[in-house]
């Protein structure tokens, strides 16, 4: 846990970049501290709070609603659905959850302001991408793109080119909110499956929880890099397998080296790059499970992570041999540390899934 709350996510986006993650994500941690003492209804008030903080938090909101409607509102007695104790549960829930709801947004609906705090929290006239693409899938998509436009030598300005408003692509096809919406909802489906199980335990709650925010961090509309800590936080209360913590070390240096462009003063190279590379080694070594998170790595794995520290010198040291394209050095972050989240997400879906 030491390690998960002095990342450099915390670091560069709470205490530079100036956001209030770490309060919030300690509620979090707090509501899946409760969920794992089996405190199951004070677990989904505090989320409910946490919700009406600050609406990303939604990202995992479908791991809630599933683990608390089969761990705490289904009862069985003597192994049939007891109806009335199941309905009495579900009441209970439904009324914190409704009374955290109205306080905070009752003073809206009274004054008449609820459509502007729905166009604020929903913000869709923004483009795919964020201005600096967050490394999920649609960075990969736009990259491919924008090569595919210079090898066609198309001229349609497309989101590649870090711009934010409607997003138009010069060769794909493009891409509607709705679109992102239905592929979040299906990339969710190894969270779900994980819920549906006989057996269902705390541990493969923290597991759902990390597969929805990752679903909806790889295929969500307007997605900021920043939301890779609230992958990284509920990854790092796991229990870890080697498999597990392999995942975790690619993940954790590929979405923590994507923020490094939030930092792009020249004051600011030498702390960003001490404060990542210090964290980085620490967690290689220091994270176990039986052996360091090093020694798990496989060879093509520990060359992926190697990888970065070029990557820190074409684009942070000598970024002038782009050229003109002043643009590419922020892509490349991008697109390579995409790669590491995109492998790291597919190989922890198919570890919770098949895990007893």
């Amino acid at each position: 846990m030491a390690l998960v709350f002095l990342s450099p996510g915390f670091v560069f986006v709470d205490h530079v970049h100036f956001q209030y993650n770490g309060v919030l994500l300690g509620m979090l941690v707090y509501s899946i501290s409760l969920i794992m003492e089996g405190r199951d209804l004070l677990a989904g008030t505090v989320f409910a709070t946490l919700l009406c903080f600050k609406h990303i938090f939604m990202y995992i909101a479908p791991a809630y609603f599933v683990y608390l409607l089969r761990h705490y509102c289904t009862v069985y007695r003597n192994g049939r659905l007891n109806m009335k104790a199941s309905v009495g549960r579900v009441v209970k829930l439904g009324s914190a959850v409704a009374l955290v709801f109205g306080v905070s947004f009752g003073p809206f609906v009274a004054m008449g302001q609820m459509s502007q705090v729905l166009g604020r929290l929903f913000p869709f006239k923004r483009g795919l991408c964020h201005a600096f693409w967050a490394p999920n899938f649609w960075a990969l998509y736009v990259f491919t793109d924008r090569i595919l436009s210079i090898t066609g030598a198309s001229q349609l300005a497309s989101s590649t080119r870090g711009r934010v408003g409607d997003t138009r692509f010069a060769i794909l096809p493009n891409v509607t909110p709705l679109f992102t919406f239905v592929a979040t909802l299906v990339a969710m489906a190894p969270a779900l499956l994980v819920l549906m199980r006989r057996n269902l335990r705390p541990e493969h709650f923290v597991q759902s929880l990390v597969l929805c925010a990752l679903a909806s961090f790889m295929f969500g509309w307007h997605v900021h890099e920043k939301a890779i800590i609230l992958i990284a936080v509920p990854l790092g209360v796991l229990t870890m397998s080697p498999r597990v913590l392999r995942m975790h070390a690619i993940l954790t240096t590929a979405g923590f080296y994507s923020l490094l462009p939030l930092l792009f003063g020249v004051q600011e190279l030498v702390p960003k790059m001490c404060v990542l590379l210090i964290w980085t080694l620490c967690s290689l070594w220091l994270m176990r499970a039986k052996v360091s998170a090093w020694a798990c790595l496989t060879r093509v794995e520990r060359v992926y992570i190697s990888g970065f520290g070029l990557l820190f010198v074409a684009t942070e040291l000598i970024p002038c041999v782009f050229g003109r394209l002043e643009f590419l050095p922020l892509a490349l972050v991008s697109v390579y540390s995409a790669l590491g989240i995109t492998f790291a997400w597919i190989n922890l879906a198919y570890d919770f899934i098949t895990a007893p």
